[in-house]
C-alpha cells in the first residue's frame, strides 16, 4: 500500500473540500496510509474528518492561535515550521535557473513559504504520492519536490476550466512538465487541460468527484432549519454555493422573478460570500423579499435538498458540480445552465440546461422542470453513477500504476 498525501489550502466549506475528505477517508479504507495536509488551520466539516487519515496542518504558532478554533476535531496534528532563509534563497535561485522568464508569475511571498513548509514535510515523511488540490496547493507541492532529494509523486487535481490567457493557465504550463500524473474531476476539465495547458492525453485521467457518500442520505433526514419547510406553503426553489460571480444567483433571481409570474414559489439560496449585500439589493429591488431567503452556509444542505420542488445551478462555469449529484442524491430535480464543465456531463438531458447568463431560458426551464412528475428513484439512481467508491477505484489504480511505473524504471 502506498503513503498518500492529499494536500489542500484548508477545509473551510465547500465542494473541493468536502471531496478532499470522502477521498481521504476511501483510499485508508483500502489500506493506504493517508495524510491529509493543509495550511491554515480552518475545518468547516469538523465532524467528517476521517479519523482513518491524519490531518496535518503546516503552519506556525500565531496562525495557529489566530485561525483555529475550539472546534478542530480530534487528531489534527500542528506541525510548526519556520522558513529557513538559506533554504528560501535556493528555492528562489532554483526557480529563476529554471524559469527566468517567469519570475513575476512564479515568485510570490506566502507561495515560496508554503513551499518550504511542505519541504520539511516531504523530507520527515516521506509520501510516495501527491494529490495537489487548487492551485496553492499545486505550487507549493511543485516547489517544494525542488528542495528534496527525493520529491514524491505530484499529482494536480483539475477541478475548473482555464483561459488560455490567464496568469494561471501560464503559470501551469511551466509547471505541469513536472507533474507525474494530473487527474482532471470532468471530460470537459480534461480537454481544457489538454487544449489550454498542451498536455498529452495520456498524462490525463479522468476521476469523477465521490459527490455521493453514504452520509448523504443519513443527513438528509429530517426537516431543514427554515420556516418555509414548516408552513405547508409554496415550494421551495432551492441554490447552493458561494456567493461569487462564478456562481452568477442574480441570473437565477432574475429567472425566479419571471418563474413566479406563471407558478408560484418561493427561492432559498444556501451559501455567503462577497456578493451578498449585491444580491440581497437585487432581491429588495424586485420586491421579493417575501419570496426569496438568503440563510447563509449550512454544513448540512441536504435536508434542504430533500424537501426543495427543485434545486437549481446558474453559474457560469465549472469544474464538476457536486451540488447537482448530491441533489439527485437526495431525489430532488435539478435543472442548470449548460456551462463548462460538468453539468450536461452529469444531466445527460438537454431539457434540463438553459443558456449561460440567460434569466429567460432559464426561467422556461425551471417552468418546465415543475411540470415533470419528479421519479426519484430514477434521480437517485443517476447519481449513483458518481460514487465514493468509484471515485476511489480510480485513484487506487492510479496511484497503483505510477508507483509501478517508477519501479519499473527504477
Amino acid at each position: 500500500m502506498a503513503h498518500i498525501a492529499i494536500l489542500i489550502p484548508s477545509l473551510k466549506g465547500g465542494g473541493a473540500e468536502r471531496t478532499v475528505l470522502r477521498t481521504a477517508g476511501g483510499l485508508a479504507r483500502r489500506g493506504h496510509r493517508v495524510d491529509i495536509v493543509l495550511f491554515t488551520p480552518t475545518v468547516a466539516y469538523p465532524g467528517e474528518v476521517p479519523r482513518s487519515a491524519r490531518s496535518i496542518v503546516l503552519c506556525g504558532r500565531a496562525e495557529w492561535e489566530r485561525r483555529s478554533r475550539s472546534d478542530m476535531p480530534v487528531g489534527v496534528l500542528w506541525r510548526p515550521e519556520r522558513a529557513s532563509l538559506f533554504r528560501l534563497v535556493g528555492l528562489v535561485a532554483g526557480l529563476l535557473r529554471e524559469f527566468p522568464a517567469a519570475a513575476p508569475l512564479l515568485l510570490r511571498r506566502a507561495a515560496l513559504g508554503r513551499a518550504l513548509r511542505l519541504a520539511r514535510y516531504f523530507e520527515r515523511e516521506r509520501p510516495e504520492v501527491v494529490l495537489a488540490n487548487l492551485p496553492q496547493a499545486e505550487y507549493a507541492a511543485f516547489y517544494a519536490a525542488r528542495l528534496v532529494s527525493a520529491p514524491p509523486r505530484i499529482v494536480p487535481v483539475m477541478r475548473n476550466t482555464e483561459k488560455p490567457c490567464t496568469t494561471r493557465a501560464r503559470r501551469r504550463r511551466l509547471l505541469f512538465p513536472a507533474a507525474a500524473h494530473i487527474v482532471a474531476i470532468s471530460r470537459g476539465v480534461a480537454e481544457n487541460v489538454a487544449t489550454v495547458e498542451g498536455v498529452s492525453d495520456r498524462r490525463i485521467t479522468v476521476i469523477y468527484n465521490p459527490a455521493v457518500a453514504p452520509e448523504i442520505v443519513q443527513r438528509a433526514a429530517g426537516v431543514p432549519d427554515h420556516p418555509w419547510f414548516r408552513d405547508d406553503g409554496l415550494p421551495v426553489v432551492l441554490g447552493v454555493g458561494r456567493l461569487v460571480p462564478q456562481k452568477d444567483f442574480s441570473t437565477l433571481i432574475k429567472a425566479f422573478c419571471h418563474v413566479r409570474v406563471e407558478r408560484p414559489c418561493r427561492l432559498i439560496i444556501l451559501g455567503e460570500g462577497p456578493k451578498r449585500q449585491e444580491l440581497e439589493s437585487q432581491v429588495n429591488a424586485l420586491c421579493l423579499n417575501d419570496v426569496v431567503s438568503l440563510p447563509g452556509w449550512t454544513e448540512n444542505p441536504y435536508s434542504f435538498m430533500i424537501h426543495a420542488e427543485l434545486l437549481v445551478l446558474s453559474s457560469r462555469h465549472e469544474g464538476f458540480p457536486g451540488v447537482l449529484i448530491e441533489a439527485l442524491a437526495c431525489g430532488c430535480p435539478v435543472v442548470s445552465t449548460d456551462c463548462p464543465a460538468g453539468p450536461s456531463e452529469i444531466l445527460e438531458d438537454p431539457s434540463v440546461l438553459a443558456p449561460v447568463g440567460n434569466p429567460d431560458a432559464l426561467a422556461q426551464v425551471i417552468l418546465r422542470a415543475f411540470e415533470r412528475p419528479a421519479d426519484k428513484a430514477a434521480l437517485r439512481a443517476k447519481a449513483a453513477r458518481f460514487s465514493l467508491e468509484k471515485a476511489v477505484d480510480g485513484y487506487d489504480k492510479l496511484v497503483t500504476a505510477l508507483l509501478a511505473k517508477t519501479n519499473r524504471s527504477g
